[in-house]
């Protein structure tokens, strides 16, 4: 994968993150993508995998700008923005261990994600998903509000996460400006 000539400004913003050191970047290891493989029990897709052993992560650098994407609800389609696009593999792993598991400290909140999606992040209480099923493997999804409660209880489901891309190539392509964003689509911001 040729970042760079996929996506200049995504490139860009890796770039700035790479050089802020080890608390904002750290390399993703075949050991740690299978890991994320073993927890999941699912392979993921490749261009998932080739973008983490080659650049591991990106994360949204204001300066530049290009984090905003479109997403595609049920009843709606928006311009929607997340500063933690992509985190290295071992965060990812926390996030699927946190995320498919009933909550540690709420009782009865159980997964606040389906297994079938690997979240890639939590800490901005939204996230990325890239699905596993087989009808739709690699898509980019984005479930804009993760919930304290469990996954397909009363208004926690299927209806609250949007389609993003066809696949992780296609996302990172697709990453621009808001303002770029909002006058290729001519859709509002959230």
């Amino acid at each position: 994968m040729d970042l760079e000539a996929l996506n200049p400004k995504v490139h860009q913003m890796w770039l700035e993150q790479k050089m802020a050191g080890p608390d904002y970047f750290q390399p993703s290891t075949e050991e740690d993508i299978a890991q994320i493989e073993r927890e999941v029990a699912a392979q993921l897709p490749s261009d998932y995998k080739e973008f983490l052993l080659e650049y591991s992560t990106v994360i949204a650098a204001p300066v530049i700008g290009a984090y905003f994407f479109k997403v595609e609800y049920k009843d709606k389609q928006i311009i929607e923005c997340d500063f933690t696009l992509v985190p290295w593999a071992r965060l990812t792993l926390g996030a699927v261990r946190v995320l498919h598991k009933p909550h540690r400290t709420m009782s009865g909140v159980g997964p606040r994600v389906p297994k079938e999606l690997l979240p890639l992040t939590y800490d901005n209480e939204s996230t990325l998903l890239l699905d596993l099923r087989a009808k739709t493997f690699g898509h980019v999804l984005y479930l804009p509000k993760i919930k304290r409660q469990t996954f397909g209880t009363l208004g926690y489901g299927w209806e609250q996460i949007g389609f993003v891309a066809s696949s992780f190539t296609d996302f990172l392509t697709d990453l621009d400006t808001e303002e770029n964003q909002v006058a290729k689509y001519g859709l509002p911001i959230r």
